[in-house]
């Protein structure tokens, strides 16, 4: 079975905090195609900085529950899930991915800061869903 992650390739400020310009940007990649089983790397790229990335899962009709960042796990988060880090690219991967792991994938750099600038930034979400189940 095919299966197919979608992000949106802009990223977007939610939050400044006291008027301050934010200057860190997250972006995620458009989309790659996968088999179930298949391990699975989603990019969140960070524009500078060595910020700490959290990942964040969000399910059909749900909403966004934490799942990783640095060496802090969900509850119950299966092990096939984990990440790495090489400065400016971060990963988040799925070893052998499952139906179930179908979501809205989010990256979040919580209060990051870089020079005198503070903010909550968030990439734009990657999705995974199954390749007859798209437009």
């Amino acid at each position: 079975m095919i299966m197919t992650l979608k992000a949106t390739s802009v990223a977007g400020l939610l939050l400044t905090l006291s008027g301050l310009e934010a200057i860190v940007h997250l972006t995620q990649e458009k989309s790659i195609d996968f088999t179930l089983g298949q391990d699975v790397q989603i990019l969140c790229r960070r524009d500078g900085g060595s910020w700490s990335i959290s990942w964040y899962q969000q399910k059909a009709g749900g909403t966004p529950t934490f799942i990783l960042a640095d060496s802090y796990r969900a509850s119950g988060l299966p092990s096939r899930f984990t990440y790495t880090d090489n400065g400016s690219d971060e990963y988040l991967n799925i070893n052998g991915v499952q139906a179930e792991d179908e979501a809205v994938y989010y990256c979040g750099c919580i209060i990051c800061q870089s020079h005198h600038s503070a903010a909550d930034q968030w990439a734009p979400h990657t999705k995974t869903s199954r390749a007859s189940w798209m437009d």
